[in-house]
């Protein structure tokens, strides 16, 4: 096995970080056989995305369900029959996002270093540096920040293909629409429409629990309709609208807006955007 220098993967600190927990604890999970890194021929431990899926999903079952660690190792059993090779698919779905290795890019092309763009856009350099590597710990606002700093459209940090030209006639997506890359973990999203339009058109699929991590706005206007699950949306810090299947949420984009999924489900919904940076 080659040492730790594969750029997709995760150390303990990136693991700690985005669950939420202290690398003592992630340790504590290793030795109750809950977490299983491979290690570098240095002796270092290295994990995959699957890993820290394993780990939001222990700290839900020990923090919300107050399950015991006989039962965490059943379930997470149950989810290994159900998903055969979890790791395989994780790799599979991170290999579609390529923010961090464009924000890599745009920054070394500047010349700079990591520490001088986080001091810039407001962030930690550690930080930075683990969403240059692995694309994870990414949420809207931030990149919005990072998108500014660089002087590029969104579409053009998450290395999104430019749209067809209009096309004479209608536009049909079937089933499922052009996968994008993700905007952080329990986020996913799919283009429903592929042609240069004034309109952006996106499903939404949000985990439970998982929200923007904070408010952010820019030009343009925003319709969604939720199909799925619930969905709570924030328009200037203060009006809190609780959606359901069925609701839909009109707003202009240059207002503060947040969200998340307060539900134990995950949600789905359709956005359509108007504007460059949706």
């Amino acid at each position: 096995m080659l040492d730790n220098k594969d750029p997709g993967s995760l150390q303990i600190s990136d693991i700690s970080r985005h669950a939420g927990v202290s690398a003592s604890t992630i340790r504590v999970w290793e030795q109750q056989d809950l977490l299983r890194p491979t290690y570098t021929e240095s002796g270092r431990r290295t994990y995959r995305e699957a890993d820290l899926q394993i780990a939001l999903a222990i700290k839900r079952m020990r923090t919300v369900e107050g399950m015991k660690i006989a039962e965490i190792k059943a379930a997470l059993a149950a989810q290994a029959v159900a998903s055969p090779d979890p790791v395989r698919e994780a790799d599979e779905e991170a290999s579609t996002s390529e923010v961090g290795a464009n924000l890599r890019m745009l920054r070394l092309a500047r010349r700079l270093t990591i520490r001088v763009v986080a001091e810039e856009v407001g962030m930690d350099p550690s930080v930075l540096a683990s969403i240059e590597r692995t694309s994870l710990g990414m949420d809207m606002p931030l990149l919005k920040k990072l998108a500014r700093f660089y002087g590029v459209t969104l579409n053009k940090l998450m290395g999104v293909a430019a749209s067809e030209p209009m096309p004479d006639r209608e536009f049909v997506t079937r089933d499922h629409g052009e996968p994008l890359p993700r905007l952080g973990l329990g986020v996913r999203m799919e283009r429903l429409n592929m042609v240069r339009a004034t309109m952006a058109c996106k499903r939404w699929f949000v985990e439970p629990g998982v929200h923007s991590n904070g408010a952010y706005r820019h030009e343009g206007e925003e319709f969604l309709v939720v199909i799925a699950g619930e969905f709570e949306i924030t328009i200037d810090h203060s009006r809190v609208h609780h959606l359901t299947p069925g609701d839909t949420a009109y707003f202009r984009s240059d207002m503060f807006h947040s969200w998340r999924n307060p539900g134990r489900e995950t949600a789905e919904l359709i956005w359509i955007g108007v504007g460059d940076d949706f």
